[in-house]
């Protein structure tokens, strides 16, 4: 599969010249992008073309698709098929793809299921283990042309993943959320909504389906902020749970709870695990300088951290 990629790329998919002396870091990067989506995009058709000949029923899933798109979108301003289309190789995908498969039914002694069931797995392990982990770095690719998307078709496109956000990967149901808590939505990395209507209720919602799916208690804390002015019980838990379950910021908020409670003990326990999580562990020493010379931190109020 890497030396069809690789002669993808040698055709001029992105008409440059590969020369590694010669390439600045967007054409490096340019190159990267090309090779992950155009191997994605290979093993879409590949599958569709096996399908057909083998009567198989081979697929990448939709969750895998769907944070592929999303990580495109936010680091190049495309989605997957508007970046397929720039492209402008789906000929040359399908030729190379017909001849993956006729390598591969060749190879196998024909549409053997077992054979051809550890074929798709690796494609997808590979999909998995190598083009999306390439895509979850956020190499940020600025230099292609711009897609300008209207405020309705960026809001439209917030209802249609709102309405399937059960199918979403964590880091777009926590975009979701934010949009709903704040009024603002970026769907692409030029696309941009400022005009939404806030619900705090959705948005506890999101955050409560992606702790049941996720188990990412980075949800919990942001339920606590989102519930500190109706009910301090429920945010306290909220924070607390955050907190138990080893997010930073959790462990920051709920020692510092403490130490505006004057509960010394407890806030020294959970103030010294967030220094030990903590880029910037000075922050702690601060907050301790504050206990040291006025009592407590600043940013305490009514026993409350603000």
């Amino acid at each position: 599969m890497t030396r069809i990629l690789l002669f993808i790329i040698l055709l001029g998919l992105w008409q440059f010249e590969i020369n590694a002396k010669e390439l600045n870091q967007f054409e490096k990067l340019s190159i990267a992008y090309a090779e992950v989506i155009g191997d994605i995009a290979l093993g879409n058709v590949a599958f569709s073309i096996m399908n057909e000949r083998c009567k198989t029923t081979f697929e990448n899933s939709s969750e895998f698709l769907l944070e592929t798109d999303y990580y495109l979108r936010k680091n190049t301003g495309y989605t997957f098929d508007e970046f397929i289309e720039f492209m402008g190789y789906e000929t040359e995908t399908e030729n190379f793809a017909n001849q993956l498969v006729n390598e591969v039914i060749q190879q196998n002694g024909g549409c053997n299921t077992v054979p051809l069931e550890h074929w798709a797995k690796f494609v997808k392990n590979h999909n998995e283990e190598n083009n999306l982990n390439f895509l979850r770095q956020n190499d940020i690719l600025f230099g292609l042309p711009k897609i300008i998307r209207s405020e309705l078709e960026i809001k439209q496109a917030f209802k249609n993943k709102l309405k399937g956000y059960k199918h979403l990967p964590y880091q777009e149901l926590f975009d979701l959320a934010s949009a709903l808590e704040h009024g603002s939505y970026s769907y692409s990395m030029f696309g941009l909504s400022q005009s939404l209507t806030i619900d705090k209720s959705k948005a506890i919602e999101l955050w409560k389906y992606s702790i049941e799916k996720f188990n990412n208690p980075e949800a919990y804390y942001y339920i606590g902020l989102l519930l500190q002015k109706s009910s301090r019980a429920d945010a306290f838990d909220a924070f607390e749970q955050s907190a138990k379950q080893g997010y930073k910021y959790g462990e920051l908020w709920l020692g510092t709870y403490y130490a505006c409670n004057k509960d010394s003990l407890k806030a020294e326990y959970w103030l010294n695990i967030a220094k030990e999580d903590a880029k910037d562990p000075d922050y702690i020493d601060d907050i301790y300088a504050e206990i040291d010379e006025l009592g407590m931190p600043t940013n305490c109020m009514n026993g409350w951290v603000y």
